[in-house]
């Protein structure tokens, strides 16, 4: 072999544009943790009105729940409201990952409506979030990052790899700040989150987080976009099941099944408690989840 066929061809390689996606994403979580104190928002800002003993029942046996537990009495729970759904329908592996999602942003919540935080908690946290955004020489960054890696839900699940690759990248995460898409506004707070995810998944990439940023930004979600899933495993989904898979679609499609969970959950909690406990996952379910 010849050194230029083992070097490969010269130039720039192509951006995985999947790897970026998932980069994404778990930096859109880490930030929004870090800024909110849960790593995605919340479907709603509702009181459940259960009482303490209620809360701490429904919340010991949310976390009991496995996914498919969680996702088939979800399923029921449609059934009631007068949802067509088929039970028998086997999960797939994207149905399980938003059961799961699901079941761990509810029994955060009910946690939180049992321990509310403290307003001056959520101040703190709120500061540090400002402070890693106004942050320009290296000692301050360094020091948010310092803080950031010692808050207690950053560093017991171990996500204290996101300020350290923060500072890492600080020189680009710099960079992109001064960029003049960065957004300045008040207003601009959410933007500000999602260009900082895209950027930072562009230097852990190593590509530029401004390529990343407008990547990111304009990828398509049709047909025509590069990670529009046609198949999955030997199947080949029909035409109108095939959807794209990044973490936006995928968030979005989840959100359709969350407008069932969403008016039980308004409606009554206790309605997806009591027919938790009739919930019978067929045996083969847990086996092998379908790809």
């Amino acid at each position: 072999m010849v050194w230029h066929e083992f070097m490969g061809k010269r130039g720039p390689k192509p951006i995985s544009v999947g790897l970026l996606s998932t980069w994404e994403f778990e930096f859109y979580k880490a930030l929004h943790l870090l800024r909110d104190g849960i790593a995605l928002p919340r479907k709603n800002g509702l009181s459940t009105g259960l009482t303490a003993p209620e809360l701490r029942t429904f919340i010991t046996r949310l976390k009991r729940m496995s996914p498919e537990h969680y996702w088939l009495t979800t399923q029921r729970v449609g059934v009631e409201l007068g949802e067509a759904l088929n039970l028998n329908r086997r999960p797939v592996r994207m149905d399980l990952l938003w059961a799961e999602r699901e079941r761990d942003e509810e029994a955060y919540w009910l946690e939180r409506e049992l321990n509310p935080p403290s307003i001056r908690a959520r101040a703190r946290r709120r500061k540090l979030w400002s402070d890693l955004v106004r942050a320009n020489t290296y000692a301050s960054l360094r020091k948010v990052c310092g803080r950031w890696a010692r808050l207690p839900d950053v560093w017991r699940p171990g996500r204290t790899p996101f300020p350290r690759h923060v500072l890492e990248s600080a020189a680009k995460f710099f960079l992109m700040k001064r960029n003049r898409r960065f957004p300045q506004s008040n207003y601009s707070d959410d933007s500000r989150l999602e260009y900082l995810a895209r950027g930072m998944a562009g230097a852990v990439c190593g590509v530029s987080p401004m390529t990343a940023i407008e990547r990111l930004r304009n990828m398509k979600h049709d047909r025509g976009g590069p990670l529009w899933v046609t198949r999955q495993g030997d199947y080949i989904l029909p035409e109108a099941e095939q959807y794209c898979a990044c973490w936006r679609c995928s968030i979005k499609r989840s959100n359709k099944v969350t407008a069932v969970t969403q008016t039980w959950y308004e409606n009554g909690l206790k309605l997806f408690m009591e027919l938790s406990l009739t919930t019978k996952v067929p045996t083969e379910w847990m086996r092998k989840t379908l790809t």
